[in-house]
């Protein structure tokens, strides 16, 4: 099944460029390019692609603005945020504006194509090279120990209790101490739960995640 792909930014030569490396990629087809918000929106109009790409800066607003307003419209939808900024701010407000994942303009062409595929594959999870990290500096979302954050990373890879405990050298009624530390501040009430919030805000990475 191709992957339709909408590209939203204001520089001709980088829309193009991202254009060339979709097209020679299997499986990825442009379905459209735009160089504004309002073009963006008159591009949309025609029907969503599975995936958009945006830039951060446009010349009628701000891509995050767009971001979330695409996000209202479906949630099947990939955003991918391209950015040249690589700050902690853009990085979180993309995350909350309901992207499903963010590229520095900078990084190599894979990044940009594995982002795509996952866009399309998993709409809602967000993922960005660095976002555990800028959560944790900036003290957004549920901030876990680093104990608490080997134990989450073990059970994402589907390990019993007692192969955590074993691992961690812990006893098994610390590591469920620890576990329903971590469903409490991940908001969940299952192992399941837990990791899919994990995921969401990048302290699990979705390769890592086992049945």
């Amino acid at each position: 099944m191709t992957v339709t792909v909408a590209l939203v930014d204001d520089h001709t030569l980088v829309r193009q460029a991202v254009a060339r490396l979709i097209e020679d990629e299997p499986g990825l087809m442009v379905a459209g390019q735009a160089g504004s918000a309002a073009e963006a929106f008159a591009l949309l109009e025609q029907g969503l692609p599975d995936v958009v790409v945006v830039d951060v800066s446009l010349p009628d607003g701000d891509g995050l603005s767009l971001v979330t307003a695409l996000r209202s419209r479906s949630d099947r939808l990939g955003i991918v945020v391209l950015t040249m900024h690589s700050d902690d701010h853009t990085l979180i407000a993309a995350l909350e504006a309901g992207a499903s994942g963010l590229v520095v303009k900078t990084a190599p062409s894979e990044a940009v194509i594995t982002a795509i595929r996952r866009a399309a594959e998993t709409p809602s999870t967000f993922s960005a090279d660095g976002l555990a990290t800028a959560l944790r500096r900036h003290g957004s979302g549920p901030q876990l120990t680093r104990r608490e954050l080997d134990v989450l990373e073990l059970l994402a890879r589907g390990l019993a209790v007692s192969v955590v405990a074993k691992q961690l050298y812990l006893s098994e009624s610390t590591v469920k101490t620890h576990i329903k530390r971590i469903y409490d501040k991940l908001g969940a009430r299952t192992r399941a739960g837990a990791v899919m919030a994990a995921v969401r805000i990048g302290l699990v990475r979705p390769e890592d995640v086992r049945d």
